[in-house]
């Protein structure tokens, strides 16, 4: 048999020399550098395009902003009105930058007086804001209540500054205290730039430019720039017709990209998103490829390779965006928009290479195929030793020694753990497999409920019954409680004669443990009555079963020795729990529970109250009931 290592690289090398020879020689005549220097040009002009304009849009913004906040009509005085002086100001500051969709102040006391530029809104946009026909300006402004309301009234202008329409909204719920462009301001005590958002009133992305008011009262000066003209213009700016331009801040929300009006939509209307388009949404094409390829990195670039073969300049970089606040613009050039002839040696050598590279196909792909087939196989089987799947009755073979050693291994690894997990609970086989269960030995301290069931009269039971008869009849029961336990995800500890040990949250935790164990309790008791009316159609004694129900602290983990170890738990809890089982003979009950679990699961379950005992072994009285049902 030939080794794998041999009989991968002599098929493979042989391929991949032959080829990549060719496809080098290719490479060096048809690639140009030239191609590289003329998209890396392009890019440049366009980055320094896109980044001047928002950073010049936000400083011109910024400037505004800072000074209306000195000015007295504005900062002097939390008492707005829709004659307020600030109006004015405001209608001056909209006009002198038509790139500020509004201009707005918030106060301490929840007021808040806007000024909307809405001639440049969307139908959509218009209507959310309940515009009236041919109105240029809007004015919104919010006056506290002393009841502490903040109703609002919209104010709308036409182009004359002609008030032609005005709604009051009672209810209408804006807190400009409660936006982040607002106490990120006052809290920092200084200009801020905010994250991209969408607005409250418009649902559109916009970026917020906002300055404390430096006058009598405290409060917010801001201006908004709404970010889906920008990203049109920054398409504009694209390097070449196919490239393509997207600028996104560090928390991946989008600034600017091609698509960016129907990811603003899908963000609006899809019921699990309720904010701005994220840059983890672009996840196909080349440009999902450039990001993945530009994971952590400020700054960036290569090439990446579309759907339809075609190559991709592209270039990543950080960049400034406010203080403390930043941004990256990815750009991506096709190359065939900067050189044209390349593409016909591309097309001559890829020929040239699938012609050379077609003789080495059909061997590698039969060698390929039977080497998958058989690595397969083993996979499939090393799947489902982690499930405890019973093993296949053949190992994997193969002319390749080391394909073969390792589907025998596997099998026989398969083999070895599917019975193991015959003789320890799965869970916990799971957990030795996955290493979330140590093998050393040592436990910790963790609640669990824990449940004992034992055989009323089973000594005298095994003296009258033929020792194989008995076996088999113990195998049956067994099997029936056990199946019973299991299904409420109970990890079965031990059999001990004819009793059973389980118990829930360990080792996987489960919020609902204690009515996890009630609940298999209930079901292991009526399977064992079904069982008993088998028994008795066979001739056979029946299995009267009681149960003990206990949760508290125990010490769960590995105790024996270090070449045998058992995952048990041990502990008080564990005593009492046992102690209550042996309680149902005094009180002629078959489910006795702990005032513990009682008071954990009691609007779940049916109990009948007894009288309070002190269990053999214990010093302290304990209060028992009996667990009749589920509550209806």
């Amino acid at each position: 048999m030939f080794t794998f290592r041999a009989s991968i690289t002599l098929a493979v090398m042989t391929f991949v020399v032959a080829l990549a020879a060719l496809l080098i020689a290719i490479q060096v005549q048809s690639l140009h550098w030239a191609t590289r220097e003329a998209a890396s040009a392009y890019m440049d002009a366009a980055s320094t395009k896109a980044l001047g304009r928002l950073q010049g849009e936000l400083n011109a913004i910024a400037s505004l902003v800072n000074v209306l906040a000195t000015g007295s009509s504005v900062a002097d005085s939390d008492e707005r009105s829709e004659t307020d002086r600030a109006i004015p100001l405001f209608k001056a500051a909209l006009r002198e930058l038509p790139q500020m969709d509004s201009i707005y102040a918030g106060f301490e006391n929840g007021a808040w007086l806007q000024v909307r530029r809405i001639s440049d809104l969307t139908e959509d946009q218009r209507g959310r804001l309940r515009a009236p026909p041919h109105s240029e300006l809007v004015i919104s402004l919010v006056r506290p209540t002393p009841g502490g309301d903040l109703p609002m009234r919209r104010v709308f202008w036409d182009r004359q500054g002609n008030e032609i329409d005005e709604i009051d909204l009672w209810k209408y719920g804006y807190d400009a205290r409660k936006r982040s462009w607002y106490w990120q301001t006052m809290r920092a005590d200084r200009p801020y730039v905010s994250a991209p958002y969408l607005s409250f009133s418009l649902a559109a992305p916009v970026i917020t430019v906002s300055t404390p008011l430096r006058g009598k009262v405290p409060g917010v000066l801001a201006a908004d720039l709404k970010l889906d003209t920008f990203s049109d213009f920054v398409q504009a700016q694209r390097p070449g017709q196919n490239g393509t331009v997207m600028i996104f801040d560090e928390a991946g929300s989008l600034i600017a990209h091609r698509d960016f009006a129907e990811f603003v939509a899908a963000a609006m209307t899809h019921p699990s998103q309720s904010q701005l388009p994220s840059i983890d949404e672009v996840n196909s094409g080349v440009a999902a490829s450039a990001l993945r390829r530009s994971h952590n990195l400020d700054k960036n670039e290569g090439i990446v390779r579309d759907d339809d073969g075609q190559d991709y300049l592209f270039r990543l970089t950080k960049f400034a965006l406010g203080e403390g606040y930043s941004g990256s613009i990815l750009l991506l050039a096709a190359q065939d928009d900067f050189v044209q002839n390349v593409r016909d040696l591309q097309f001559k050598g890829l020929v040239l290479a699938i012609i050379v590279g077609a003789a080495f196909i059909p061997a590698v792909w039969i060698f390929g195929s039977r080497m998958a087939q058989a690595l397969k196989r083993i996979t499939e089987q090393a799947s489902q030793l982690q499930r405890l799947a019973e093993p296949s009755l053949a190992p994997v073979t193969s002319h390749i020694r080391e394909i073969h050693e390792l589907g025998t291994t596997v099998n026989l690894a398969q083999r070895a753990i599917w019975s193991f997990a015959h003789f320890v609970p799965k869970e916990i086989v799971r957990g030795v497999i996955d290493n979330s269960i140590s093998t050393r030995l040592g436990g910790v301290k963790q609640e669990i409920t824990l449940v004992f069931t034992d055989v009323r009269g089973f000594t005298t039971i095994a003296e009258a019954a033929d020792p194989d008869m008995l076996m088999l009849q113990t195998s049956r029961y067994f099997s029936a409680l056990t199946e019973a336990f299991l299904a409420e995800g109970g990890t079965v500890d031990k059999f001990i004669g004819d009793a059973v040990m389980v118990f829930w949250n360990a080792p996987n935790p489960q919020a609902d443990h204690v009515a996890r164990a009630c609940r298999a309790a209930l079901a292991a008791r009526a399977a064992g009555e079904r069982l008993n009316a088998e028994f008795e159609a066979e001739g056979l004694t029946p299995f009267f079963t009681r149960f003990g129900i206990h949760v508290g602290e125990a010490v769960v983990g590995n105790v024996g020795s270090t070449e045998r170890m058992n995952y048990t738990a041990l502990g008080n809890t564990v005593n009492l729990a046992a102690r209550l089982e042996g309680l149902n003979k005094q009180t002629g009950t078959a489910v006795l529970v702990s005032e513990d679990v009682y008071l954990r699961v009691r609007d779940q379950f049916e109990f009948n109250a007894l009288d309070a005992v002190v269990a053999k072994g214990m010093t302290k009285e304990t209060r028992i009931l009996e667990l009749v049902g589920v509550s209806a």
